[in-house]
């Protein structure tokens, strides 16, 4: 039998320059990688970054503009509720003022119009997709989170003025409001409540009256709208300002992030 020898293959020995050499060539090669691949995805994120930005500040701003009206409005009710608790202390209910029953519409009718209702359309977004890590300033996302926290506690709040709508509001207006004339002052539905409201002379056919007057106790009346201002007031005194003061913070901040502006 025939034996095959294959010769033995003998490698020059590198210096080890070149062996350090290629690692280098290879660690740099490795490394420039990752740097552009970071690099890309930074500026991925920067745009992405600034889109939401831009859609937060908007969302913000305009819920900024939304809860001048609602306080505008609030102030507003209050006075009429005034007038309608000292209307009901002395004042006739068989003959009634022009003014009586414009009051007792803001009082027990118009409620949930001046309810600010914020929206966290783009809030939910950063939450929910994790992309709240592309707002890489602390301060930014500190003023999120606040902003986080003073829409729960306006919508916490908002439950509370709604829950004693139905359970206390509603009973006393559907048991004593005059709808025949509430139908009038809206133009048989051509106006809406606050536009209804605006009108300074209004005159109807039949003048108004307090649907079954005689079960109607003045003192209860006056407490139930007391009652009901005092809750007004609290949010307006203690809520409002916090979630005015955690928007206006998150504006600054976007701003300043991402020179943002109003347009």
């Amino acid at each position: 039998m025939e034996v095959h020898h294959h010769p033995q293959l003998h490698h020059e020995k590198k210096p080890w320059k070149e062996y350090f050499l290629e690692f280098l060539m290879i660690f740099l090669a490795v490394t420039m990688g990752f740097f552009a691949e970071t690099m890309r995805e930074n500026i991925s994120e920067s745009g992405k970054a600034k889109e939401l930005a831009k859609s937060l500040y908007h969302e913000i701003y305009k819920d900024s503009i939304a809860m001048h009206d609602k306080l505008v409005l609030r102030e507003q009710k209050d006075e009429q509720m005034l007038y309608f608790m000292k209307y009901l202390k002395d004042s006739s209910l068989t003959h009634l003022s022009d003014q009586f029953y414009p009051s007792f519409t803001w009082t027990y009718v118009i409620t949930a119009g001046v309810i600010f209702d914020p929206n966290d359309g783009v809030l939910n977004q950063l939450r929910n997709s994790g992309t709240l890590r592309y707002f890489k300033s602390i301060e930014l996302q500190n003023a999120i989170s606040n902003i986080n926290t003073a829409i729960f506690k306006v919508r916490d709040r908002n439950t509370h003025e709604y829950t004693f709508n139905e359970q206390y509001l509603r009973p006393f207006m559907l048991k004593y409001f005059d709808f025949s004339w509430y139908n009038a002052y809206l133009q048989n539905g051509k106006l809406s409540i606050l536009d209804a409201i605006k009108q300074t002379h209004f005159h109807p056919a039949a003048p108004p009256q307090i649907r079954n007057l005689a079960d109607l106790k003045r003192d209860d009346a006056i407490a139930l709208a007391a009652y009901y201002m005092l809750i007004l007031r609290s949010t307006k005194q203690n809520t409002y300002p916090e979630y005015v003061a955690a928007s206006h913070t998150l504006l600054q901040e976007l701003r300043k992030e991402y020179n943002l502006s109003n347009e």
